[in-house]
């Protein structure tokens, strides 16, 4: 277990404290720390993470913003918070974690895990809305199917099918820069704002079971996702079925106000 005596800040480079204005300053700040610290296996699990005056300095941000940073890093269980001892660094976990609130690919979230997720098995298809029920919430027009595997260590672990209609992104722009998600083109081009998503708990079988090479009757966890832009028009609908020894997600639970 690596020591327990604080990182030493100094060194790190510019680039960690290029905060984006895209999110919240905390969760710019949250991803940075989870990078530069955790995620590069600079601290090793049982290491402490720089003070909150420290990480407060090294990003220019006030103790209360690092505080909502380092609060979400314990909720996602990187780091526990130990009062008169700092922040801990947990060991990494074995299953891709998220906060299903957030609007992330699953991508980014395998990336925040420390895990490398491939694409395979990708495939680009030109349907019309009339050709597919799963179509019928887009405008009349032709739209692209874009389905693909996703592997770990190359087990497959998802398949996810997504649905989006020319209109919004055309089969040229996806051919050309499609890197595993739609989403995160979606996202970058400031055309995704939220999402409505279902989680349904089935089993692989026939040509699902084939397509994933596991074995009938295996779980899954099954994720339908309409994604909207900022108007409420819905810009892509996605299918995802995921293994669950390897997504995981939480959702908090507020008290009513």
């Amino acid at each position: 277990m690596a020591t327990s005596a604080p990182a030493d800040s100094a060194g790190l480079g510019d680039d960690i404290s290029r905060i984006r204005s895209r999110r919240q300053l905390h969760t710019e700040i949250r991803e940075a720390i989870l990078n530069e610290f955790i995620l590069s296996r600079k601290l090793e699990a049982g290491a402490r993470l720089p003070s909150e005056s420290e990480l407060s300095r090294l990003f220019g941000a006030s103790r209360v913003t690092i505080r909502a940073a380092l609060q979400s890093l314990k909720d996602q269980g990187y780091i526990r918070i130990v009062r008169g001892s700092g922040s801990i660094v947990l060991p990494l976990p074995e299953s891709i974690s998220s906060g299903i609130d957030r609007l992330s690919s699953f991508d980014t979230f395998a990336e925040q895990s420390g895990k490398e997720i491939e694409t395979d098995d990708l495939e680009l298809t030109r349907i019309q809305r009339d050709d597919d029920p799963l179509a019928a919430v887009f405008e009349p027009g032709p739209i692209t199917v874009v389905s693909r595997t996703k592997t770990i260590d190359g087990r497959k672990v998802a398949l996810i099918v997504d649905y989006v209609p020319e209109s919004v992104l055309s089969p040229d722009a996806l051919r050309r820069r499609f890197d595993g998600s739609v989403l995160d083109l979606l996202l970058a081009d400031g055309l995704a704002e939220y999402s409505d998503c279902t989680l349904t708990p089935v089993v692989a079988a026939g040509d699902l079971r084939d397509r994933l090479g596991c074995e009938n009757g295996s779980p899954l966890l099954q994720l339908s996702e309409l994604t909207r832009n900022s108007v409420g028009v819905v810009v892509d609908r996605s299918e995802a079925w995921l293994s669950p020894e390897t997504f995981r997600f939480q959702l908090r639970r507020r008290r009513e106000s």
